[in-house]
């Protein structure tokens, strides 16, 4: 599975592909889309839409996972992000990939194991779940593949969940059928005594 991570952000949106095999995680390429303040909204939301849909046509990922937003206090901070969310996930949408969205702490559960983890611990376990050899940069760019390896390892948990209702069904099946096996047998047994009790009281009748 490929998985394109996004953080978004209209000055900076991260990005980060990742692949997996198995529990295997690594990351194929990641980056940051930089607009300046002075160009029109326009002009910047079109290069963060074009730059995530040339992200995308060059690694074919079939997933994203981006970051929900959170307003706080912030409320033009958030909208802005909020139009730059909406450029990067029209760009996801054109491609016809699958849509994962989690909060900041949800990512940091996942990566780190702790929702109040800080920056640096999650930087730090990109680093080591990926297997890189240097702390990803900028900042934007680990914390969209941080969020690609939250989609990665929760897809992978609800995959064994899955295969593990999958496993309790077929065991359930499994001894339903060993039941009706044993069922039938006694049926049987118990036809075929009384045949030979009826064939033994008719010789002795003769």
């Amino acid at each position: 599975m490929v998985i394109l991570g996004i953080d978004p952000g209209l000055a900076h949106t991260g990005w980060g592909i990742v692949e997996t095999r198995g529990a295997l995680c690594r990351a194929r390429a990641y980056g940051c889309v930089t607009t300046k303040a002075s160009d029109p909204i326009d002009q910047r939301l079109g290069k963060i839409f074009s730059e995530i849909a040339r992200a995308i046509e060059t690694y074919h990922p079939t997933q994203l996972a981006i970051e929900k937003i959170f307003f706080g206090e912030n409320t033009r901070s958030a909208l802005a992000t909020a139009q730059a969310r909406g450029a990067a996930i029209v760009a996801c949408a054109q491609a016809g990939l699958e849509v994962g969205e989690y909060t900041p702490m949800q990512i940091k559960q996942a990566v780190v194991g702790t929702g109040a983890a800080d920056k640096h611990q999650v930087i730090y376990m990109v680093r080591t779940v990926l297997a890189l050899d240097h702390d990803p940069h900028p900042d934007h760019a680990a914390d969209a593949l941080a969020a690609a390896v939250c989609h990665a390892n929760l897809n992978r948990t609800k995959e064994l969940s899955r295969r593990a209702a999958g496993d309790k069904i077929y065991e359930a099946e499994q001894a339903q059928l060993a039941l009706a096996r044993e069922e039938a047998r006694e049926v049987t047994a118990a036809a075929t005594a009384a045949n030979v009790a009826r064939m033994r009281d008719e010789r002795r009748r003769r």
